[in-house]
């Protein structure tokens, strides 16, 4: 066999589709990047806005109306990671079969139309040789890097701390539910504290929070 010959020159379609599959996930924000304690999608949208001034784009500064308002930037990720899922979804299925989003059962939009979409896959090397990639729709949730298979990461209620900041909210809301390794890497992503910091601010807090019963329970 050649050094460079496909051992699997049949599956070449099924490696297109996995190509055209990665490469939409990877449009997605990720939900894991963070520059200087913000999620980087927030971050590069706000990038160059100065403290007071309105951003100049407008979807920049409803971001930033909302940011005002207090809401979890990571909760805004979770929204906007799902819509973006939905929207992908839905184009996959619009590509496999109209049908499926209730396109083209209509009589009138049936007879107007004498046409449908299509995905085919070229290959390089042999522009001649093109293959249609079907089974999108059901296939785009094997390639969520997250692992979750296009189910949204569960993340706790932030606990009722009235005067801490949210992510001392959060710290405590995953240390109460079990999960304090997610507590240290909630509290280092808010604050660039090391792992030993972390854990020390925490214990720390909850030690607080023990001695304040008003706060215990909440």
């Amino acid at each position: 066999m050649a050094e460079n010959e496909d051992p699997h020159p049949d599956d070449w379609p099924t490696q297109a589709r996995q190509s055209f599959l990665t490469t939409v996930w990877n449009m997605a924000v990720d939900e894991d990047a963070y520059t200087d304690g913000s999620p980087s999608w927030i971050e590069s949208w706000l990038r160059g806005h100065e403290q007071g001034s309105v951003p100049g784009s407008a979807s920049a500064a409803a971001l930033h109306r909302i940011l005002a308002c207090g809401a979890d930037p990571d909760d805004l990720t979770d929204v906007v990671r799902q819509m973006q899922h939905d929207l992908a979804y839905n184009v996959c299925q619009l590509i496999d079969d109209p049908g499926l989003l209730g396109i083209g059962l209509d009589e009138d939009w049936s007879e107007q139309t004498d046409f449908r979409w299509e995905l085919v896959a070229v290959r390089t090397a042999q522009p001649t040789e093109r293959a249609p990639i079907d089974g999108l729709h059901s296939s785009l949730d094997e390639f969520d890097p997250s692992g979750r298979g296009g189910e949204p990461r569960g993340r706790p209620v932030p606990a009722r701390l009235p005067g801490y900041p949210l992510h001392a909210r959060l710290a405590v809301a995953h240390v109460r539910s079990g999960d304090r390794i997610q507590a240290i890497n909630t509290w280092r992503k808010a604050t660039g504290a090391s792992v030993m910091e972390a854990k020390a601010a925490i214990d720390q807090l909850l030690d607080q929070l023990r001695q304040d019963p008003e706060n215990s329970q909440q």
